[in-house]
């Protein structure tokens, strides 16, 4: 079995801002260790795909700082969407890649802004994936096992258990938008849902033949960029289509219309460390639960704040609960419980006309 692993590097991490900018999004940053996401996902995946078969869609404004971070994969391999067009049309692009050179290849197609904390177990079950992926004309999303009820995540209803060793494969019921804490307290309690990972595996020629059927649009559109994937008229032909293909996710334009969608349920270890509040997981925590990703910290009656100081002595007192994050040009205050509204900062830098920090 041929195996390509595709990351998808095309976010913008709004809610990782101010440390997360247009120039400089998420996954490039190190916010655990020295490494940033982006990097320690190619890492973990050195045992499934060698860099010659790692490709990385992103936007042509990051391309460069990608190349530079992952020197190891070949300057084709970075794949450079000329303006964002959501996962359909990224997909679509790296399967149609990958068709070019061995359309029965299967596609890992993965995030690159998840830390995954039990990698052994990770890579056993995107080889389960794999594997299915490459017996059948099948597309398989991987669904993560709820720790509590989320209401951030998108969710996957399991239906009839296709095979119950572990990790159990199941067909694919529904998929639900993100619900209101109640809901998510159903799911929870039922044990038939499962947080939609944004984690997939299927064959290139089967995602393509899906696209046709599903999405015509997009599909007659890959179809006439085709031609010069890894040629050196790649970027000009991308500059031509791709603004005009259609703007919709994998999920609502593929995955909910096909009959040929299969489950893995994972239970791996995953954060997609969506918002700073995630950090106070995976940052080293004082007596007094305060967090701090690098620097000294000075707390004296201060509980349960996060701190990003570059590197800065943090003096705290008398706080609880607050996240601060200094830039060279930017100070952010907020509580805790405010991270996920980091962005309507972000819209009101907008309607004042502060690109800058953007």
């Amino acid at each position: 079995m041929n195996l390509y692993a595709v990351i998808m590097a095309g976010g913008s991490g709004t809610r990782f801002w101010p440390a997360s900018r247009r120039n400089q999004p998420k996954q490039l940053l190190s916010l655990t260790g020295q490494r940033s996401l982006l990097q320690q996902t190619v890492d973990r995946l050195g045992p499934l795909a060698p860099p010659e078969r790692v490709l990385v869609v992103t936007g042509s404004m990051h391309a460069e700082q990608v190349h530079e971070q992952l020197p190891e994969l070949p300057p084709d391999n970075i794949l450079a969407e000329p303006m964002g067009r959501n996962t359909a049309a990224a997909c679509g692009l790296a399967a149609a890649w990958v068709a070019r050179r061995d359309p029965g290849a299967v596609c890992l197609v993965l995030p690159a802004d998840h830390l995954i904390t039990d990698e052994r177990l990770f890579i056993s079950t995107l080889e389960r994936a794999a594997q299915l992926a490459a017996g059948g004309d099948v597309l398989v999303t991987l669904g993560l096992t709820p720790r509590f009820p989320a209401t951030g995540f998108g969710y996957i209803e399991t239906g009839e258990v296709v095979d119950p060793d572990p990790p159990a494969v199941s067909r694919l019921a529904a998929f639900h938008e993100k619900p209101d804490l109640a809901t998510a307290q159903e799911y929870l309690d039922g044990g038939r849902h499962l947080w939609n990972s944004g984690m997939f595996a299927w064959r290139a020629e089967v995602l393509l033949t899906e696209l046709e059927r599903h999405l015509p649009e997009l599909a007659s559109g890959l179809a006439e960029l085709a031609p010069a994937l890894g040629s050196p008229e790649q970027g000009a032909a991308l500059g031509r289509t791709y603004p005009g293909l259609p703007a919709i996710s994998v999920d609502h334009g593929v995955l909910e219309k096909s009959s040929s969608l299969r489950v893995v349920k994972a239970d791996f270890g995953w954060s997609d460390v969506g918002s700073w509040e995630a950090m106070g997981d995976l940052w080293e925590l004082d007596l007094d639960g305060n967090a701090s990703q690098e620097g000294p910290v000075l707390a004296l009656e201060a509980k349960g704040n996060l701190i990003a100081s570059g590197g800065r002595l943090t003096a705290l007192l008398g706080v609880e609960n607050l996240v601060a994050v200094v830039t060279d040009d930017v100070l952010l205050i907020a509580p805790r419980s405010r991270c996920q509204e980091v962005g309507r900062l972000l819209e009101e830098l907008k309607v004042k006309g502060r690109e800058e920090y953007l």
